[in-house]
């Protein structure tokens, strides 16, 4: 354990954490940890309590230990945010070895701060530093989100002459961000009354580098579905009628594009 005389903690003694979902071994290595460095640490284990406490008391950062990310993570994040806005550049996750695609997801979309399970006093000490008695102005890492713009939509083109009685058949629409293409199939599923939406991203550039991509369908903010691409950058994804929503695909380290939807029914 780091030693307590061998740190400077004035300006972060006395600040309140709120950890939520860790082991019972964590909570207690990590309560022990701050309190022998001057800080309070709450302890709450399911995300109910965690936003009951939130609205009672004022803390100065959160720590999830989620180590994989689960179905409700999203949801609780943002309700972090609505209960306590000062949180939202103060919320750190605490992840397993290599995060997998869903953690990065969440980390990535919500500019969390991340802490890795191995080293996770000293890493954790280090970003309450850098939080709290850092000179420099502090930045938390954010996601670049590129704005795709319609490059093509069958339903826009008009149809040739004799054709125009005949079924639309399945909407085609291309969207382009710089060097990436994404082209989208939407058609409804006779029957069943889902959205099917296939598509696929390609870029000239990336190569060989369009597959494992994550694809979020949102809704506001809410992820109605998610899929990866594959070897080829294709996806597919089955949803019911939506209105007002967009995909979420992301090209890299922090680097997103958003591809604007709409409704669809």
């Amino acid at each position: 354990m780091l030693q307590a005389d061998n740190l400077e903690t004035p300006s972060v003694q006395r600040h309140k954490l709120l950890l939520v979902g860790a082991e019972p071994s964590v909570q207690s290595l990590i309560s022990t940890f701050l309190a022998a460095m001057g800080c309070t640490c709450a302890i709450t284990a399911s995300k109910e309590e965690s936003g009951a406490i939130l609205e009672r008391e004022v803390f100065d950062a959160v720590l999830l230990a989620y180590g994989r990310a689960d179905g409700g993570a999203d949801e609780f994040v943002l309700r972090i945010k609505q209960i306590r806005p000062s949180l939202a550049d103060r919320i750190m996750v605490i992840t397993n070895g290599v995060a997998d695609a869903e953690m990065i997801e969440l980390i990535e979309r919500h500019d969390l701060l991340q802490v890795s399970q191995e080293g996770l006093l000293q890493q954790l000490w280090s970003t309450l530093q850098e939080l709290f008695t850092s000179r420099r102005s502090w930045q938390v890492p954010v996601r670049h989100m590129g704005i795709s713009r319609t490059i093509f939509d069958s339903f826009r083109s008009p149809l040739a002459a004799g054709l125009r009685s005949l079924s639309l058949g399945p909407r085609q629409i291309a969207y382009q961000h710089q060097s990436t293409v994404i082209d989208v199939s939407i058609e409804v599923l006779q029957g069943s009354g889902l959205i099917s939406l296939a598509g696929q991203v390609l870029d000239a550039e990336r190569k060989d580098k369009n597959d494992g991509l994550s694809v979020l369908l949102v809704g506001g903010m809410a992820i109605l579905a998610r899929t990866a691409t594959n070897q080829f950058g294709e996806f597919h994804l089955e949803f019911e009628s939506a209105e007002d929503v967009n995909l979420e695909i992301r090209l890299g380290d922090r680097s997103w594009v958003l591809v604007p939807l709409g409704k669809i029914d």
